[in-house]
């Protein structure tokens, strides 16, 4: 089922916008760290070496967001805001 629904992802793609495969920096607005993350498939996750889903909440709010933007991701714990410092 994974190799039937799989999409080859362009290298052009995600430069200026968040998309799958893209490797982003985010800042935590309200702490001042910073983070990079690569936005992956679930099937490719791996929170303890920066891999994350495109189905988590970080990752369903960063897609398709440019450089520059501030997002609010709602987590249990409350609501989190970041910003996109870098697509690569």
């Amino acid at each position: 089922k994974m190799l039937r629904n799989a999409k080859v992802i362009d290298d052009c793609e995600g430069k200026d916008q968040v998309s799958l495969g893209s490797t982003i920096v985010l800042k935590d607005i309200e702490y001042g760290d910073e983070e990079e993350y690569t936005i992956v498939g679930s099937a490719e996750a791996d929170p303890a070496v920066n891999k994350i889903s495109n189905e988590s909440p970080v990752g369903s709010a960063v897609l398709g967001q440019k450089k520059g933007s501030v997002i609010e991701v709602t987590v249990p714990a409350g609501v989190l805001r970041y910003q996109i410092l870098d697509i690569r």
